[in-house]
């Protein structure tokens, strides 16, 4: 006989947990449970703090001293075109571009971009003019007074940005005057979606063999874009052992790293599907 229980919106807690009463206080020693069916949204963050993926430097000439800024993004879920829009905003916030007075179209010198033709991020930079051309007005930037000065971007030594684009931690371009486009290639695979897999772990699991002792399930997004949904049921049940009386158990959710899971979409549906255990010897250990 099986006791199936439902987890879902209800049950939210916080960004990682939720919580079921129960119906009674239970003694779940002589259960054990398996995640039936799990339906999540792809909603987690691949860019926080809680990361440390969210940090990189950005030098650019100015009629004084080339003026060196950290830009920290803001937690998200982020795409290379996603990445290369708050770059914009930051660039804009600064005073770093020109507008063409007809068209309004503004200049950026800077940008990320994916290579049409390889599996990389390419960083893109234009040299800047000594002086505002004819035709556009300034953000309120001021201009180098000497020629084919580039902005740079710095990745970290210090923080995990360098893996979400593919850079080595330096400075890019190496050298800042350069005339004409200067265009640079991740040096490996970008990883822009850093969490490979997702642990569910309940409360009240116990397994002697981790030290992961309520590790109840694990399951990967892969092939689902952001925001769509994520069927995570397991081909077959693997049922694991419980322990102890409760009168509410915990689910969470946990990156392939233990780090906490930031889910974004609280709308979850996990069936849990408790049994009787076939075997009770669990945890005892026979001496020859």
């Amino acid at each position: 006989m099986s006791f199936p229980i439902i987890i879902n919106s209800s049950n939210y807690i916080s960004n990682n947990t939720y919580r079921v009463d129960l119906a009674n206080v239970i003694d779940l020693s002589e259960f054990e449970v398996s995640v039936g069916q799990a339906y999540v949204y792809y909603s987690w963050y691949n860019i926080s703090a809680n990361l440390n993926n969210n940090k990189f430097q950005i030098t650019f000439p100015t009629s004084g001293a080339s003026v060196t800024t950290t830009i920290t993004l803001d937690d998200g879920a982020y795409n290379i075109t996603d990445l290369n829009n708050a770059l914009q905003f930051w660039f804009i916030s600064m005073g770093y571009y020109i507008i063409n007075d007809v068209t309004g179209y503004y200049t950026y010198y800077g940008a990320f971009q994916i290579s049409p033709t390889g599996y990389s991020v390419q960083w893109i930079t234009n040299p800047l003019p000594t002086s505002l051309p004819a035709g556009y007005t300034s953000g309120g930037m001021t201009f180098p007074s000497s020629s084919n000065q580039h902005p740079q971007l710095t990745i970290l030594s210090t923080n995990d940005f360098k893996d979400i684009i593919g850079y080595s931690a330096s400075t890019y371009p190496t050298i800042p005057t350069n005339s004409g486009v200067q265009t640079t290639e991740s040096s490996t695979p970008p990883n822009v979606s850093p969490i490979s897999a997702i642990q569910m772990r309940l409360s009240c699991c116990y397994n002697p063999f981790s030290s992961n002792s309520t590790l109840i399930h694990v399951f990967s997004s892969q092939g689902v874009g952001i925001g769509e949904a994520v069927n995570a049921s397991p081909i077959q049940l693997q049922f694991v052992p419980c322990i102890g009386i409760h009168k509410t158990i915990t689910l969470q959710f946990y990156d392939q790293l233990g780090r906490v899971l930031e889910l974004l979409d609280r709308n979850v549906v996990i069936k849990l599907i408790f049994q009787k255990k076939i075997s009770s010897n669990i945890g005892n250990v026979r001496s020859e």
